[in-house]
């Protein structure tokens, strides 16, 4: 059963690693890089491609995420009334919360044009960017919130994932 959990565990890092290493580098480096500089229609392509890629990559993380999280909690509490009862229940529950509201954000995101402050790159699957249907420039876009909410609810994920381990 040790085996078991530490793989559990393995796969769940795995998955917080590729989603939220995914958009700290997004928000980080590539968004102030592409707002401070002139962009082209091919670097802005280019990076509505990685946008894509990377929304794959989250939605595989995700899937990870949640069932390796929840056989992870299944084996540290054994019976849903310790999820309501206990402190480590709370925690698993504060989790879970956080989590659901970083995936409604990742759903809503593309749907609003708000998933990147370069114009058009939310716009890649109906190739907004080679069409040239672009709205507003960098500057007036560079104040995109959303992904900046969802990854902090993921770091106070992480620190709710490091007061359960105690």
């Amino acid at each position: 059963m040790e085996l078991v959990s530490a793989a559990l565990t393995v796969v769940h890092l795995l998955a917080v690693i590729a989603w939220l290493g995914g958009m700290i580098f997004h928000i980080v480096v590539l968004d102030p890089v592409f707002r401070k500089n002139e962009v082209s229609f091919q670097s802005a392509y280019l990076l509505a491609l990685m946008e894509g890629r990377f929304r794959k990559l989250v939605g595989t993380s995700i899937a990870l995420l949640l069932a390796s999280g929840a056989a992870k909690a299944y084996l540290l509490l054994g019976t849903t009334d310790a999820l309501l009862h206990t402190a480590a229940g709370r925690y698993v529950l504060l989790k879970v919360g956080l989590t659901a509201a970083m995936l409604v954000i990742f759903a809503v995101c593309p749907k609003t044009k708000s998933c990147s402050p370069i114009p058009g790159v939310c716009d890649v699957a109906s190739e907004g960017i080679l069409s040239g249907k672009t709205d507003g420039t960098i500057r007036e876009r560079s104040k995109v919130i959303l992904p900046k909410v969802a990854l902090g609810l993921g770091l106070c994920a992480l620190v709710a994932a490091v007061l359960l381990r105690g």
